[in-house]
C-alpha cells in the first residue's frame, strides 16, 4: 500500500536540508556550470532552462523518499501480520486435534491381544482397563477363562505379573530399557493408549500449551502435528476435515547410537460418550532391549468400549511370587 507522510515544520527544514544535499548530488553537472552555491529555492517551480532543476521535481523525489520508507514499513508489517495468522491457524488446528480427546474417565473393553517379539509371538483373549492419570491394565486369559498374566502400568511403577510361573517384575520406567530406550514413561504411554496429544515433560495437556506443537500438511486430507524436547520426537498423523488422530510415532535419540522408534496405528473407530475413540490399535517397538535389537510388535483390538468403573486401580501380588527382572519375565511370558 503506498502511503504519504506529510512531515512537520521541523520537519520541513530537515527536509530543505536533505533536498539541497541530495540536489547537489543527483545533479552535479548543473553545479559544475556555476560559480555560486545554491539553494532550493534558488529555482523555479518548473524549471527555466537546460540544465535547471524545477523545484517541483525536487518536492516530487523527496515525497516519493519519504512515501517509500512508509511503503516499507507497510510491508514489515504486513509479512509480521502474515508469520501471526499462519501461527493462530495452526494452533486453532491443534485445538481442533485436542479437542477430539474422550471425555471418559474410564475405558474397559474385552480385546483379542497379540504379540509378536523377535520372531516369537502369542495370541491371547483378556481385557483391558484403563482409568485417566490412575492406571493402564492389560489382563490376559485364554478363552477369557483364566488370567495367565497382566501388565499394569501406573504413573510411579510397571508391574508385569506371570501368573503360570508365580513370578512378577515391579519397576521403574528406567529400569524397562524398551521403554526407558524410547523415551516413554506413564504420561505419554497413556496418550498414546488414549488416542490424544502430548506434551513431554508435561503430566497433563492444556489449551495454554497448544501453541507449543507445529503443523503441516503432508497431503490433500492428511496434516502432521509435531512438538520436539530433546531427543524425543513426537508426529501424529491426523485427518484434516474431523481433527482425528490416526497414527502416532515417538522417535528418541535420533541418528545416535541408542536410537529407537515406538510407532502407533489407530482404526475401528467407536463412539464413546459424545466422542470417537478406536477400538483397533496396532504398535511397534524398535530399538534396544539390553544390549540387544529388538522389534516388538502388539496388536490389540477391543471388542465392545465400556466406561465401567466399577474395579480397583491397583493390582497384589501374592507372597508365593518371585520376583525377577524384566527380561526374564518377558522370556517366560512368551512361551505360554
Amino acid at each position: 500500500m503506498f502511503r504519504l507522510y506529510l512531515p512537520t515544520a521541523r520537519g520541513i527544514r530537515s527536509l530543505i536540508v536533505i533536498m539541497n544535499k541530495i540536489s547537489n548530488i543527483l545533479f552535479g553537472a548543473f553545479r559544475l556550470t556555476h560559480t555560486r552555491r545554491y539553494s532550493i529555492f534558488d529555482f523555479p517551480l518548473y524549471g527555466r532552462g537546460r540544465g535547471e532543476r524545477p523545484l517541483l521535481a525536487c518536492l516530487f523525489f523527496s515525497f516519493l523518499l519519504l512515501a517509500s520508507c512508509g511503503t516499507k514499513k507497510n510491508i514489515e508489517a504486513s509479512s509480521t501480520k502474515s508469520i501471526d495468522n499462519t501461527a493462530i491457524r495452526n494452533t486453532e488446528y491443534v485445538r481442533k486435534v485436542y479437542n477430539n480427546a474422550t471425555n471418559a474417565k474410564n475405558i474397559v473393553s474385552k480385546i483379542d491381544f497379540s504379540i509378536d517379539a523377535n520372531g516369537k509371538n502369542i495370541s491371547v483373549d483378556g481385557r483391558i482397563y484403563m482409568r485417566k492419570n490412575e492406571v493402564i491394565r492389560v489382563v490376559l486369559s485364554p478363552l477369557g477363562i483364566m488370567e495367565v498374566g497382566r501388565v499394569e502400568f501406573t504413573p510411579d511403577y510397571v508391574l508385569v505379573i506371570d501368573r503360570l510361573h508365580k513370578q512378577y517384575v515391579k519397576a521403574t520406567y528406567n529400569d524397562l530399557s524398551f521403554l526407558k530406550n524410547n523415551g516413554l514413561n506413564f504420561y505419554s504411554l497413556q496418550a498414546l493408549f488414549w488416542n490424544e496429544l502430548f506434551l513431554p515433560g508435561n503430566n497433563q495437556l492444556t489449551v495454554n500449551m497448544l501453541d507449543k506443537f507445529d503443523s503441516e500438511s503432508v497431503a490433500g486430507t492428511q496434516r502432521k502435528v509435531k512438538v520436539k524436547s530433546g531427543n524425543l520426537n513426537f508426529e501424529w498423523d491426523t485427518t484434516v476435515a474431523t481433527g482425528r488422530i490416526d497414527a502416532a510415532n515417538v522417535a528418541y535419540g535420533t541418528g545416535t547410537a541408542n536410537a529407537s522408534n515406538a510407532s502407533w496405528k489407530y482404526d475401528t473407530f467407536s463412539a464413546l460418550g459424545s466422542k470417537m475413540f478406536p477400538a483397533r490399535h496396532s504398535v511397534s517397538f524398535t530399538g534396544k532391549t539390553g544390549n540387544k535389537n529388538s522389534n516388538i510388535k502388539v496388536n490389540i483390538r477391543m471388542k465392545k468400549l465400556t466406561t465401567d468403573s466399577d474395579w480397583e486401580t491397583r493390582s497384589s501380588v501374592s507372597d508365593k511370587y518371585a520376583k525377577v527382572n524384566a527380561e526374564e519375565a518377558l522370556k517366560k511370558i512368551m512361551q505360554f
